[in-house]
């Protein structure tokens, strides 16, 4: 019996020793990528790729900037006919920790930091596309999206966002519809 309660407790130990992890260094002053991008094939073709490069001001306010490019294509149906657009603009994002290291006080592990996430884009879209004017003619559409999310920190330099957003100027104009989910990866360098 004392064979077998030496035997649970190696155990034990050990599997608590590989479960720790190195403390994260400090974010202060450090660059991360968020290499954004979304794939959807079918009667309805989505791609979209938007880049971002962040800067941590702090622990916990961090901002962004990035090109922000979206191609869509629709097929022809007897009720719609065939369309294919690209959308071109910039975005930037400001983002707060307001829980940063949850997981020294959670009793288990759900996340590292909780956030509350602010982003501006300017987009270039199509009258024919996403307006109803219906000329070809290309405008420029400014989108306010805010919300928030959590980031669960995978090894000692990334990480994995999971965001729920809002549109504040959501409208036909808007190649966005409400709420929007993103998943990110952050990559630290």
């Amino acid at each position: 019996m004392k064979r077998f309660f030496l035997i649970i407790s190696l155990v034990y130990y050990g599997f608590l020793h590989l479960q720790a992890q190195p403390e994260p260094p400090d974010r202060k002053g450090k660059f991360f990528l968020i290499p954004e991008f979304w794939l959807s094939l079918g009667s309805v073709t989505y791609i979209e790729i938007a880049p971002m490069v962040g800067y941590h001001v702090n622990d916990r306010l961090s901002l962004g900037l990035g090109p922000h490019y979206i191609y869509q294509s629709w097929k022809a149906t007897p009720y719609i006919s065939a369309y294919q657009t690209h959308v071109g603009g910039i975005k930037g994002f400001a983002r707060f920790a307001v829980i940063t290291h949850a997981e020294e006080f959670l009793p288990i592990k759900l996340f590292n930091d909780l956030f509350v996430h602010v982003e501006f884009e300017e987009m270039s879209l199509e009258n024919g596309a996403y307006d109803t004017v219906g000329n070809d003619e290309r405008y420029l559409q400014p989108m306010f999206l805010v919300g928030g999310g959590f980031n669960q920190r995978i090894g000692m330099y990334n990480s994995v966002s999971l965001m729920i957003l809002w549109n504040l100027n959501e409208s036909a104009a808007s190649p966005y519809s409400n709420p929007i989910f993103r998943i990110g990866f952050n990559a630290y360098f």
